[in-house]
């Protein structure tokens, strides 16, 4: 069956890219992708569709065949009622975001399948259900869960041990799985559906000329952070600060490096591949864009999937680690997420290239294993 399909609005959209190849034609290489990212907004359940070995939890976010993931308890029991009315009360199950003890526990127990279930969806909304005591009913619905305070103590999400009890309230009640999974996808190909917000149509049909114009005056450098993309135009964006697509006054445009594009008020769902972000920072490194590397400057730039480490070396008053640098082996070159050159320890989102590293005498780290063995990833930077 042949399909016509009418990509002007995609053109358009990517547009702020830069060149980008539009002649190309689209194939389906997986059925079984599509169908499961679908099942997993609604819930699938452990030990019917997946197993419990498929759940990958070894960088600390939950992880099943290539997709950012969650599990919860559907079965709120006798709780049903109030759960549905108010899932954040006490006696409500949590949701967990990543291999928590609580996680690791049920596993031990051998309790975790058949009690779980895995799903993606980005709402907040989970669907539960329960039996009513006085009404003798099967009740079904659905809730508005709370995250687990261990998943957000493990990844030192938003510095959780160190806030006051007020403010941990506060964080968990405010809680947007959305943000966190924009947050961590770096760890992954794509962010899911639920989170992407389409602006299809919205852009004029002079956009790409009106955003190669623009970025071509200011040299292809961003005017948030400064960087030059000359050799790596793709990267730099055109941000509309009022979100308006349609308003194309100059006021209205700002030229951006992808990640000051992404890190901009609602633009989370903007993803931009760790090497992407790697690129920058070699980048902003070679044109001495960090002159300080003080923890302002590095959580400002860093992949945003290494806050909670970052946040974590911060408080226990370790030296700053450095952005962008690079390591040349055999004419291949090896860029570090985080580094402390003098005591050559590198903290890797993508740890494909910890064994070229190794083999130069560094110490190599994911930010979970550094979160997880802190003591002795302290040892090794003091």
């Amino acid at each position: 069956m042949k399909l016509n399909v009418d990509l002007s609005a995609l053109h358009r959209a990517v547009a702020p890219l830069g060149n980008v190849v539009t002649d190309f034609s689209i194939k389906s290489l997986s059925e079984e992708w599509i169908d499961i990212g679908d099942h997993l907004k609604s819930g699938m359940i452990l030990g019917k569709d997946i197993q419990l070995d498929d759940i990958d939890g070894s960088q600390g976010i939950l992880n099943y065949n290539g997709h950012q993931i969650m599990l919860y308890i559907p079965d709120q029991g006798s709780f049903i009622n109030q759960v549905i009315a108010d899932g954040k009360q006490k006696s409500a199950k949590r949701v967990h975001v990543a291999e928590c003890k609580k996680i690791i526990e049920m596993r031990e127990r051998g309790r975790f399948n058949d009690r779980y279930d895995v799903i993606s969806r980005m709402d907040g909304f989970f669907p539960v259900f329960g039996f009513e005591y006085h009404s003798q009913q099967n009740i079904k619905g659905e809730a508005e869960l709370a995250v687990c305070r261990y998943c957000l103590a493990l990844l030192n999400y938003k510095n959780y041990p160190k806030l006051s009890g007020e403010n941990k309230e506060k964080l968990v009640n405010n809680f947007s799985y959305a943000a966190f999974f924009e947050s961590y996808s770096s760890y992954f190909k794509s962010l899911p559906k639920s989170t992407v917000v389409l602006q299809s149509g919205s852009y004029t049909s002079d956009w790409p000329a009106i955003s190669s114009k623009l970025r071509n005056e200011l040299n292809y450098t961003c005017e948030q952070c400064g960087v030059n993309l000359t050799k790596h135009k793709k990267l730099l964006h055109t941000h509309h600060i009022n979100g308006n697509k349609a308003d194309n006054s100059r006021r209205n445009l700002r030229a951006l490096c992808a990640d000051c594009h992404k890190k901009q008020p609602h633009h989370g769902h903007l993803h931009v591949s760790n090497e992407d972000t790697l690129k920058i920072n070699e980048c902003r490194r070679e044109q001495h864009k960090f002159d300080v590397f003080n923890y302002d400057n590095i959580v400002k730039y860093t992949d945003s999937a290494l806050e909670g480490l970052v946040l974590k070396c911060q408080t226990s008053a370790l030296p700053g680690p450095e952005l962008g640098i690079v390591i040349s082996d055999g004419g291949e070159f090896i860029s570090m997420d985080l580094c402390w050159p003098r005591r050559k320890v590198a903290v890797l989102v993508n740890m494909a290239t910890s064994h070229v590293l190794r083999k130069h005498g560094w110490n190599v780290f994911s930010a979970f294993d550094a979160l997880s063995n802190f003591p002795e990833f302290q040892a090794k930077i003091r």
